[in-house]
């Protein structure tokens, strides 16, 4: 009786044990078509780049099937599905109480054969109509909890020079024609943008409410403040950093060597160091101070601060002239 209860036990202990995993997602994933750089325009307007155009020649759709190996991996269709590594599913537990490959998942829930060496006329990812995902104009929407969705949406992933497989990765290849959006990060990075974007607007307002912030601004990225200049030249160069790129006019700002850069640049002005070139500064005695960055660490350590003294003297100098 004793060992009757151990192994009952021992057997409610090991389904405790069971972590059940899938090879689905929560996600609704969107396949748009790329409109990147102007590659291809935008594909439902007139003027696109028909050369870039995937509804050419009066197509309607556009198909994808998994690709092909080439002859010296021995011919034969790319294998996507992996049948290694194996998870508990909680639906199919009784069948497969060690777990199931991610084939024998989409085996069992599709009813085929998915053994990606059969010959042609039995391959399910040569003949079957389920192993080519069909898209018109519109896009396509997929539902990752659905298995057939989730396959079109490994089958698009194989197609590694035609489908993006993020908005974000969507300009990085010129043969990109859809891009794998996930609509529900690509709303948050929308939210995010906006929120970087009315930050950077209200610090811009803060520097174009003053003069000489907008001074410092440009002298700290290194540029030289021309002769003639006015208040709208100054507000215009201030703007057109932030317009391109909202993210990088708040780097620039929120960089901790912010005043540091600015009394490099003002040094410059000043003839008390020597730009001669990105990399290399000098003072004007001739000491040499390495990169920017180097300049920096330099005047910040106290053992220069004398040094430090002369440079700041010569910036004051040169504002009296």
């Amino acid at each position: 009786m004793e060992h009757e209860t151990a192994t009952t036990e021992n057997v409610v202990n090991k389904v405790k044990e069971i972590i059940y995993g899938s090879y689905l997602k929560d996600e609704i994933v969107a396949v748009k078509p790329v409109q990147s750089s102007g590659k291809w325009a935008n594909l439902l307007v007139s003027g696109q780049d028909n050369k870039k155009d995937p509804f050419i020649y009066n197509k309607v759709k556009r198909s994808y099937q998994i690709p092909l190996k080439n002859y010296r991996q021995g011919g034969g269709v790319v294998s996507i599905l992996d049948d290694q590594e194996r998870l508990y599913i909680k639906k199919y537990i009784n069948s497969y109480p060690d777990g199931m490959t991610q084939r024998e998942f989409f085996e069992k829930e599709l009813g085929k054969d998915l053994n990606p060496t059969l010959g042609v006329d039995d391959n399910f990812w040569r003949m079957d109509k389920n192993s080519r995902v069909t898209i018109t104009r519109k896009g396509l929407s997929l539902n990752l909890r659905e298995p057939l969705d989730m396959l079109k949406y490994l089958i698009l992933l194989s197609n590694k020079m035609l489908i993006s497989p993020s908005y974000e990765e969507s300009t990085k290849k010129a043969t990109y024609e859809f891009m794998l959006v996930d609509e529900g990060k690509l709303t948050s990075k929308k939210v995010e943008d906006h929120k970087i974007t009315t930050k950077a607007y209200v610090e811009f307002a803060r520097l174009a409410d003053s003069k000489e912030k907008m001074i410092n601004f440009i002298k700290s990225l290194g540029r030289v403040i021309p002769g003639r200049y006015d208040e709208d030249w100054l507000y215009s160069e201030v703007k057109a950093v932030l317009e391109n790129s909202a993210i990088n006019f708040l780097n620039i700002i929120s960089d901790p060597q912010y005043d540091a850069k600015i009394f490099v640049q003002k040094a410059v002005d000043a003839g008390a160091i020597l730009r001669k070139s990105d990399k290399r500064y000098t003072l004007d005695n001739g000491i040499e101070l390495g990169d920017l960055l180097d300049t920096i660490r330099y005047l910040e350590d106290k053992a220069n601060h004398e040094m430090k003294l002369r440079v700041k003297g010569k910036i004051e100098m040169a504002k009296i002239h």
